[in-house]
């Protein structure tokens, strides 16, 4: 239940059906894109509408950012992101409101796949997956429930901790792999990209934290 003000409360929304929206479209387009063996992504896909920086930075294909974002590698890439935009994104769209969270969500992806785009100028690898809008509403969750348990894994053991320092250290970690150049395989300057993104918009248009009751 929320104590907004009339006007915010005008815009919460009593189900997160744009959330709902998104996992489904996301779980169909995974599966209309499989590849022959059904086990990843078809190459054409990937390489006709996931990102490639090379290619956003001369200013072609700018459709891409978009569309990279509705498609996956394999099952565990997307079970993953859908897990993660469930938990979080379920509590960000009742707090701001359904049609304002889908285009914070649609905006934080746009952001990340350019921020890897101009961090990666010069590359032709094709980028998919919705991690970057996702990272963008891990930050909306933790600016609005900072003291909401999330659970991290620490090895093979499941260990709750608040959102506002879950986040924070996936952000700290993710810095990390980019700074060292390291697991060159995951774009993690696009989820670096869209956490940035998730904080500058919730801070500028979110609604306030005292507005909110957990």
């Amino acid at each position: 239940m929320s104590s907004y003000p009339k006007e915010e409360e005008a815009l919460a929304s009593k189900i997160a059906g744009v959330t709902y929206l998104l996992i489904a479209a996301n779980i169909v387009i995974f599966f209309l894109t499989l590849s022959d063996q059904g086990y990843y992504v078809n190459e054409y896909y990937a390489n006709k509408y996931g990102l490639i920086p090379a290619q956003i930075m001369k200013r072609k294909s700018l459709f891409t950012l978009v569309t990279s974002m509705f498609l996956h590698v394999d099952l565990l890439h997307l079970g993953m992101n859908m897990l993660f935009l469930l938990i979080t994104g379920d509590g960000c769209e009742r707090a701001i409101g359904s049609s304002r969270f889908l285009v914070f969500y649609l905006t934080c992806g746009i952001f990340s796949g350019l921020f890897h785009a101009y961090l990666n100028s010069t590359s032709s690898l094709p980028t998919i997956g919705a991690s970057g809008a996702i990272f963008g509403v891990l930050a909306a969750f933790a600016i609005l429930f900072p003291f909401r348990w999330l659970i991290s894994l620490f090895g093979l053991i499941p260990v709750p901790i608040p959102a506002i320092i879950f986040a924070f250290l996936m952000v700290l970690i993710e810095t990390a792999y980019v700074t060292s150049g390291q697991v060159t395989y995951v774009a993690h300057t696009a989820h670096v990209g869209g956490f940035l993104a998730g904080v500058f918009l919730t801070l500028l248009f979110g609604p306030k934290k005292s507005d909110i009751e957990e």
